[in-house]
């Protein structure tokens, strides 16, 4: 009698081990198979930004950003009640002459047909001139210093108007305007 019971133990503990080992093996094939999709879930959830509602770039002129080139952003607005933070970014090239840029930006925040303007000054170079953005190469990204904060009164689009404030008749150097709009509240 004894040695049935301790048998009837052995069997029961190999069967149990039989099966942890079957449900491991089973959870190491599905992600195995599923790697890639857990990789690209995590990357997904990670890279979001629940208060960005917009973020775009427009490129400027190869042969120069002229006085007269106004680059136009639409940027659709659901949430009329919010207050938004508008702030620019610029791409600008190693060879852009200056360590800073200035920027008109006029938008249309209380009424569609009445534009806001505002002077930005963007500071792309340190006091020694070491670029502040971040970039690869010859191209470096920087956002504004001066944010902009709107509460557009209305729903529907928001346009933003950017045209160069530099004396050069065509600016050389800046390579794409940006503008990345996020919900304060």
């Amino acid at each position: 009698m004894p040695v049935n019971l301790i048998t009837r133990i052995r069997t029961e503990t190999d069967e149990e081990k039989d099966q942890t080992i079957n449900r491991n093996s089973v959870m190491t094939n599905l992600l195995k198979k599923n790697k890639f999709a857990l990789l690209l879930l995590l990357f997904m959830v990670t890279a979001c930004d629940t208060n960005t509602t917009y973020h775009s770039y427009l490129n400027t002129p190869k042969d120069g950003w002229g006085k007269s080139d106004t680059l136009t952003f639409k940027a659709p607005i659901i949430d009329s009640l919010a207050t938004y933070r508008v702030t620019i970014e610029v791409r600008n090239k190693e060879d852009y002459p200056y360590n800073e840029l200035y920027l008109f930006v006029a938008h249309n925040t209380k009424d569609s047909t009445v534009f806001t303007s505002d002077t930005i000054k963007c500071i792309l170079t340190d006091k020694s001139g070491k670029w502040k953005g971040t970039g690869i190469g010859s191209l470096y990204q920087t956002s504004g210093n001066k944010s902009i904060f709107v509460t557009p009164r209305r729903s529907g689009n928001l346009v933003f108007k950017v045209s160069p404030g530099m004396r050069d008749y065509t600016l050389k150097g800046i390579s794409d305007i940006g503008i990345k709009i996020e919900c304060k509240n």
